[in-house]
């Protein structure tokens, strides 16, 4: 009998970007690439800081056969807990240039696309299973109007145009403790094993969701 396609999750990360030498997000996504969890494997893919690079890297990836689920990580800085994003908003109005110098004001991820889509991976669970680790973690109902937000949506809007029900989503990491020493600021920061160790801990409900 010739075997099914491997079950995998889809795990994706940011390069870094507006000065800073590193992601975390980027830098979790590599940690866990290959990672077995249950019986999925985790495939970690690095997305460019703009919209329609990263669009790109993501689109073809959503077809790949025995894609169980799409976990897209992203940095929020300022914020001190793991941030489990609830909605993706149908707006890119950046606070900051994209990797292209790229400023966008008011524009819809998607012209005529729903105002917003709501996260399709199990927050709920995903927080108590965080919360039970002792890592700092929170639902969130806002991932901005960059680059992150964007991902999601597209993501989001492109499984609903297929009828597909891979569950899907985003989670915002806080800086890393040497970005803020670069920086020189009072800022929040989590250690990128801590990092690390949460995603992995929020990984086992969104397969549990889909099996």
């Amino acid at each position: 009998m010739t075997p099914g396609p491997a079950r995998h999750i889809l795990l994706t990360g940011f390069e870094p970007f507006d000065g800073d030498a590193v992601n975390p997000s980027g830098e979790v996504a590599k940690q866990l690439d290959g990672r077995v969890i249950g019986e999925c494997a985790v495939r970690s893919v690095i997305l460019p800081v703009q919209h329609e690079a990263a669009r790109a890297v993501v689109a073809p990836l959503l077809a790949a056969p025995g894609l169980v689920a799409v976990v897209h990580l992203g940095l929020a800085g300022g914020r001190a807990r793991v941030s489990l994003e609830r909605v993706a908003a149908n707006v890119m109005d950046y606070s900051r240039p994209d990797a292209h110098g790229q400023v966008l004001r008011d524009v819809p991820c998607v012209p005529d696309g729903p105002a917003a889509y709501f996260s399709t991976l199990p927050l709920r669970e995903m927080l108590a299973a965080l919360t039970a680790e002792g890592i700092p973690a929170a639902i969130s109902n806002t991932a901005g109007t960059y680059l992150c937000n964007d991902i999601s949506y597209t993501t989001l809007h492109a499984l609903a145009r297929r009828g597909l029900t891979i569950p899907a989503g985003f989670i915002h990491l806080p800086f890393l403790p040497s970005m803020v020493a670069a920086h020189g600021l009072e800022e929040p920061s989590m250690d990128l094993s801590v990092m690390a160790r949460a995603v992995e801990v929020a990984l086992p409900p969104v397969i549990a969701r889909r099996a």
